[in-house]
């Protein structure tokens, strides 16, 4: 038997995969879905209370390349619903005796004070562990939370603290990719007492322009702003972060960005997730593909012999620096050389 089992910031989870925080984790029957088709936890959408606010729409756009999704981007907030509809929710949860780890996402405003009553009202109604989001790209940062918070390490470090001393169950920070250097942020969240952190949130971008029109999207009657770009596109930076992070504190990381089967969870693993996120699949797919992702999963670990322990930052450890690379190279190439082996690679 290949065990899937997985203990995450002191919390055990019967599979390493988790629907993260966003549209698939928004009500009780989406959460119920996923619990049935065999997902190991689940991220709420992120709650919060002085900050909710009615989204914009349309807020969704999509970058394909011959129908291929490469890039998604969304100009969704946090939750649209306050907290007497999620005291509704959570009680709704609770009620079907859902047998594996609520992870509540949380998001207050600039003052202390809004997370620790949120990670407390959570607490109080049986979350599993809480998740800061601190990386939200786009609408909560000029307001001085999400990234704004994110892209600060003493501000990381404040929040992070405040609200660890608070509680009594396992807190995850979830970072901004949007930042210089991913590593000393998660040393301020580590330094500050949290358990864990999930790594990426969102790329702050703009997923293309209507050139007929002169129009960047999604059009938002004749507008749009900057969001966060998800999807196939941003799996090359989460993976780079979630290395980074590995390599510099002894954090348990969530992985998330790009996840779109079963072999991208693998390569998180091996870059030091010990879990993974999925969402944008998860808008596109459901929730039913998990059954195959974790048969996959298993035939791949008993033809390796791997346990998921085993996996965790192998290929990590290969990451050097430049100096070393040099140091080791046997065989120089020339550039055209090299360009032709990419065309060979990518037009077979």
């Amino acid at each position: 038997m290949i065990d899937l089992t997985i203990d995450f910031a002191d919390v055990k989870f019967p599979n390493p995969f988790l629907v993260g925080s966003g549209p698939t984790s928004g009500n009780p029957q989406k959460i119920i879905s996923a619990y049935r088709s065999g997902w190991g936890g689940v991220v709420l959408k992120t709650i919060g209370d002085s900050i909710v606010r009615k989204s914009v729409r349309p807020m969704y756009g999509a970058m394909r390349k011959n129908k291929e999704l490469l890039a998604f981007e969304n100009l969704e907030l946090i939750t649209e619903d306050p907290l007497e509809v999620w005291d509704k929710y959570l009680k709704i949860i609770k009620e079907e005796e859902i047998k594996i780890p609520i992870i509540a996402s949380i998001m207050g405003g600039s003052d202390h004070t809004e997370w620790i009553k949120l990670a407390k009202w959570v607490e109080d109604r049986g979350a599993s562990m809480i998740e800061l989001n601190f990386g939200c790209p786009h609408g909560e940062p000029e307001r001085k939370t999400g990234a704004f918070i994110g892209q600060h390490a003493d501000l990381v470090y404040e929040y992070t603290k405040e609200v660890v001393s608070s509680v009594g169950i396992p807190v995850i920070v979830k970072l901004t990719p949007n930042v210089t250097d991913i590593s000393e942020i998660a040393k301020a969240a580590e330094n500050a007492g949290a358990k864990a952190v999930t790594a990426i949130n969102t790329v702050n971008g703009i997923i293309g322009v209507d050139i007929e029109k002169a129009q960047p999207l999604p059009d938002v009657n004749g507008y749009s702003t900057y969001g966060g770009i998800s999807g196939p596109a941003v799996k090359p930076i989460g993976l780079a972060s979630v290395s980074k992070i590995y390599k510099s504190t002894k954090l348990q990381i969530s992985g998330v960005g790009g996840i779109f089967d079963w072999t991208d969870a693998v390569e998180y693993f091996m870059m030091g997730a010990k879990t993974v996120q999925s969402v944008t699949y998860t808008m596109i797919r459901g929730f039913e593909f998990i059954s195959e992702w974790k048969k996959e999963l298993e035939e791949f670990m008993k033809r390796k012999q791997y346990t998921l322990e085993d996996m965790i930052g192998i290929a990590s450890n290969k990451i050097k620096t430049y100096e070393f690379l040099e140091k080791v190279t046997k065989r120089r190439t020339s550039v055209d050389e090299e360009i032709n082996n990419v065309r060979g690679e990518i037009y077979g």
